[in-house]
C-alpha cells in the first residue's frame, strides 16, 4: 500500500498497563516507558491510499482518521495496537475490516488547516455509544528527531501494527 499521512497529532497520557490489559490479547505484551504504558489519541488525514503502483482514486484515495492505540511488544517486536480506528471514508472502514482485520468505524469527520493550526472534528456513525473527538493543534517547536531512550522515540519509531483475525492469531 501507498499512503501519505498529513497534519498528524500525536497526543499521550500515561495509563497503568493493568488497566489496559484487557484490551489486548494474553499473547501480546503492553510495554512500558519510565514505568508507566501510554495511550496515544492520534487524528491526522491520509492522501494517496492505493495500492502500489495504481493510482489515486478521487473520492477514495483521500479521507480523515483518527486512531486510538496502545504500544506493545510481541515476538521481542515493538509495534502499535489499535484500539479503534475511526475513518471517514466508507470504503476504507470495510477494506481494512475485510481484508486487514483492524478494528475500524465510518465516522463524520473534518480536518482543515489555517495555515498555522489544524481544526479536527470525528464523531463515529455506528451503533453504541457516542465516540467524537474535537481538537485545534499546531506545531509548538520545529521539527526534530527523536533520540533513542526518549519517550518520543519510544511512541513514535514503530513500524509494526498488530492485530487479531477472526480465529484468534495475532497478525503483524
Amino acid at each position: 500500500m501507498r499512503q501519505s499521512w498529513l497534519d498528524l497529532l500525536f497526543a499521550h497520557w500515561p495509563v497503568p498497563a493493568a488497566r489496559l490489559r484487557s484490551l489486548v490479547p494474553s499473547s501480546v505484551t503492553i510495554q512500558e516507558h519510565d514505568g508507566t504504558s501510554w495511550v496515544g489519541v492520534v487524528p491526522f488525514r491520509m492522501e494517496g491510499v492505493t495500492p502500489r503502483p495504481l493510482p489515486s482514486v478521487p473520492g477514495v484515495s483521500a479521507f480523515a482518521e483518527l486512531n486510538l492505540r496502545l504500544y506493545v511488544e510481541v515476538a521481542g517486536k515493538p509495534g502499535v495496537w489499535f484500539v479503534s480506528l475511526d475513518a471517514a471514508s466508507r470504503f476504507a472502514v470495510w477494506a481494512a475490516r475485510r481484508f486487514f482485520h483492524l478494528p475500524y468505524f465510518h465516522a463524520a469527520m473534518e480536518a482543515r488547516s489555517d495555515g498555522a493550526r489544524v481544526h479536527y472534528r470525528s464523531e463515529r456513525r455506528a451503533a453504541g455509544p457516542r465516540v467524537a473527538f474535537r481538537g485545534s493543534y499546531g506545531a509548538t517547536a520545529e521539527v526534530a528527531a527523536s533520540r533513542p531512550g526518549t519517550l518520543e522515540h519510544f511512541l513514535t519509531e514503530r513500524y509494526c501494527l498488530y492485530t487479531q483475525d477472526r480465529v484468534g492469531a495475532i497478525l503483524r
